[in-house]
């Protein structure tokens, strides 16, 4: 069985400082990542209020800087999909498609998921007529008629992207959108179709595309598209830790991204809740490593 000193979960903003910093410390840190680093911030359309790019970035832009970066310092990703993390004698053993290893410290940064959300219908088209990852929509999409459902940041964001990118968009909000008002203003300026107080039921297949299906009110309304992406919150993705390491390190923080739990640190968006920013994940990787780094000189 492999054995590291540190290894980090995750290779978003928080996963790629960490690793960035540790890598400048002497700790080679392992670096695992199931898909494409960068994390949502390759999903953001733009990126405004992230220091040091006064007129803004894209957000895949500044997923690729953060790339470079931790090429230039010598860390590399690790591709393969961690299916689970539990405490040992040791440390930590974790379980993923490389086979296992035992790390003395971890530091999780797997971001957060789609929050579920039941609508009659939608499983079955899911991956071919409806998404919840961005990343997931076809790259071709001009002149595409595409419905997204809900009302806050992310939302809106997506709409201004995809609107750039030649798709037809209209927007579903259940309630009055809880977005950024410049965010609101610039889908308005850019003509974007905004329904407010629509509740998604129910969606189904129709010849050319699909109908979703709203209650509004005492009525109901029915909204022709080609596709649907689904954009109605986000949760934390921290199923790969086992439920005692779960329960120990969501009710029993002693400080973030520290835990209780020694060894075990939670960075970025799995952690922060709402306050989902690029800038706060960076500044949680870099803490946690931090204090990587001293846990492992104190030993």
């Amino acid at each position: 069985m492999v054995e590291e000193e540190v290894t980090i979960i995750g290779a978003g903003p928080a996963g790629m400082s960490a690793a960035i910093y540790l890598q400048r410390a002497g700790l080679s840190p392992v670096l695992l990542e199931r898909g494409e680093p960068g994390g949502l911030l390759r999903s953001a359309n733009w990126v405004e209020n992230y220091p040091g790019f006064p007129d803004g970035i894209p957000g895949r832009d500044l997923a690729t800087r953060f790339k470079d970066q931790l090429r230039i310092v010598g860390a590399k990703v690790t591709s393969t999909e961690v299916r689970s993390v539990k405490r040992v004698r040791w440390g930590f053993q974790i379980k993923s498609g490389l086979g296992d290893r035992i790390s003395r410290a971890v530091i999780v940064a797997t971001g957060t998921r789609p929050a579920k959300v039941e609508i009659k219908g939608a499983t079955e088209l899911a991956g071919k007529r409806v998404f919840s990852e961005l990343h997931e929509l076809p790259s071709s999409l001009r002149g595409k008629r595409l419905i997204i459902v809900g009302g806050g940041d992310a939302a809106f964001d997506y709409a201004l992207g995809l609107k750039e990118r030649g798709a037809q968009i209209l927007l579903v909000s259940r309630s009055e959108p809880c977005c950024l008002t410049l965010l609101r203003e610039r889908t308005e300026a850019l003509g974007i179709e905004v329904v407010i107080g629509a509740s998604p039921r129910a969606v189904r297949r129709a010849k050319d595309g699909l109908i979703l299906v709203c209650g509004a009110g005492a009525s109901e309304l029915e909204l022709a598209g080609d596709m649907l992406l689904m954009a109605c919150g986000r949760v934390p993705n921290i199923e790969v830790l086992s439920p005692s390491l779960r329960r120990e390190a969501s009710a029993s923080r002693k400080g973030l991204p520290e835990t209780r739990v020694r060894g075990l640190y939670l960075a970025g968006d799995v952690v922060r809740d709402k306050q989902r920013q690029t800038g706060i994940a960076v500044g949680d990787g870099i803490r946690a490593a931090m204090l990587v780094e001293e846990y492992l000189g104190g030993r």
